[in-house]
């Protein structure tokens, strides 16, 4: 069975209403809104919907809606094939990203954990990271995995504009990143290793 154009339809809200509003869990609802079909017939966009039920398999018409989401689109007609190709290509070399980034935060600290304080309630430097396009979102997601540091920023971080958004961000879409805590890890682990010989040689 594939979605029909009501069916992608209602996905595409289910995953709107997941990451935008603090209450709806895609997962837990799994996937259920009470979207009309009276209501998908008004809106002259549909045949957006019609055309992606008949290109794409229900699993990539989710992971194409996921891919725009989180990269701040909010309307369908602004969705492209771009952001999803995109996507696709740091979620299937998820581990050769989160390796690099690993090596590209290292080299910037002295110690790992300086890559997580939050003095005096300012950003840590891997959300800065994070911020400036140095690191991938599925990068923070894995060390959010590893370190479950995002409900301690909710305490200590003060600015109420930023943050806000990427914390949600990062538990919205927490669920979607699907990786072995373990080999990420050893991964982590391995790369801190290496960069802490490489300064001693």
């Amino acid at each position: 069975m594939r979605m029909d154009p009501f069916e992608t339809y209602t996905n595409y809200l289910a995953l709107k209403l997941h990451f935008e509003q603090d209450r709806y869990d895609y997962f837990r609802y799994n996937g259920k809104t009470n979207a009309s079909i009276e209501a998908f017939h008004r809106r002259k966009d549909r045949f957006k919907f019609s055309r992606l039920s008949n290109k794409l398999t229900d699993p990539e018409i989710t992971e194409y809606f996921v891919a725009n989401i989180v990269r701040g689109k909010k309307w369908i007609g602004d969705f492209t094939k771009k952001n999803w190709t995109e996507h696709q290509k740091v979620n299937q070399s998820i581990q050769y990203f989160f390796e690099n980034d690993c090596e590209k935060l290292l080299t910037k600290v002295e110690n790992f954990d300086i890559l997580f304080n939050s003095d005096d309630g300012t950003h840590p430097k891997i959300i800065k990271e994070y911020l400036g396009k140095k690191i991938t979102l599925e990068t923070l997601i894995i060390f959010e995995k590893l370190l479950k540091f995002r409900e301690r920023y909710d305490r200590d971080i003060k600015e109420a504009f930023i943050w806000p958004n990427v914390s949600r961000l990062i538990q919205k879409y927490e669920p979607f990143v699907k990786i072995d805590k373990p080999s990420f890890r050893t991964i982590a682990l391995n790369k801190i290793s290496e960069i802490h010989n490489e300064r001693d040689n």
